[in-house]
């Protein structure tokens, strides 16, 4: 049996940057343990991994899967290896505060001592700023659409609802874990005073015709994803809404309105509007056909822009 508050944090690494090895130093004394999983890089720094190997177990994915399957892959050699109780994970670009873990764990209690069950707990701001909440009820919180990113998952649920979904591969693989434990009963809440920081991608000024977009006295951005991510993206919004549309209605609703939204701001004001459009089109394309897994290389190849990463 696992220890009641013992947890092991699960980070997903792509072309690791160096930053990630002091990340990980300071996320140690937080957790039981840490798992790196590096995701087929092409080229990885080896010095970096050396570096983690040292705070971390690493493990090597031979080549690139996606985040799911390399969240998995911590997973499951965290839980070989150790007997969590929750698992943590986390990108390579976030870091959570000193008391993180103890907020999360204490409202996990809580919440349990007050008969839910508590499939996961998740952040309840990201950078400072609060996320998305559901209507509150209980006097637990629970996040609308929660980033996998930061989020505590209970070994308990994982045993009852599985590991991540691959056939997603990137983009949407949080937002259908966290319909899948509310389908099977489970609770996913957000942990009091949890706050995640967290790169939100490349900012790019909101203008029409030149002139900055405020709203409230505040100046917008656009924030930039390669045109391949709006094709997961798109693609992956399909797959959610055929198998959660029954079960969970008025959730798959607003997160389809939402994302009608986002991308109509990127087609109006970021860069490459065609490129996204098409993204957006091939994407939706394959969803409709039931198609999975990595891009297709050439659908990629009809994505690919300058400035895009």
């Amino acid at each position: 049996m696992p220890e009641q508050d013992s947890v092991i944090a699960v980070l997903s690494l792509f072309n690791p940057p160096p930053g990630v090895v002091d990340r990980v130093r300071r996320l140690r004394p937080h957790v039981d343990a840490v798992v790196v999983v590096d995701d087929g890089s092409p080229a990885p720094d080896e010095g970096v991994l050396v570096a983690l190997g040292e705070v971390a177990d690493v493990v090597r994915l031979r080549e690139n899967k996606g985040i799911a399957a390399a969240l998995n892959a911590g997973i499951v050699h965290a839980r070989r290896t150790s007997d969590p109780a929750w698992l943590l994970t986390l990108d390579q670009d976030s870091e959570i505060g000193s008391d993180f873990v103890v907020r999360a764990l204490a409202t996990a209690r809580r919440a349990s001592g007050s008969g839910i069950r508590v499939g996961a707990v998740t952040p309840e701001s990201h950078n400072g700023f609060p996320i998305d909440m559901m209507r509150p009820h209980d006097g637990f919180r629970e996040g609308f659409d929660p980033m996998q990113s930061g989020t505590l998952i209970s070994a308990a649920a994982l045993d009852e609802a599985g590991l991540l979904d691959e056939g997603l591969f990137i983009d949407a693989v949080d937002s259908e874990y966290t319909a899948r434990l509310r389908q099977r009963g489970y609770r996913v809440i957000a942990g009091e005073g949890c706050d995640l920081s967290h790169t939100l991608g490349q900012a790019r000024p909101m203008t029409i015709l030149g002139w900055r977009v405020k709203l409230a006295g505040r100046e917008l951005n656009v924030y930039y994803h390669a045109p391949f991510r709006v094709y997961y993206m798109a693609r992956n919004s399909i797959r959610l809404t055929r198998k959660y549309v029954l079960g969970q209605p008025a959730w798959i609703g607003k997160r389809v309105a939402l994302e009608t939204i986002f991308h109509l701001i990127r087609f109006t004001f970021g860069p490459h509007r065609l490129t996204f459009l098409k993204a957006f089109i091939l994407g939706t394309r394959d969803g409709i056909l039931g198609r999975t897994g990595r891009i297709p290389e050439d659908v990629r190849a009809q994505l690919r822009v300058p400035s895009a990463t």
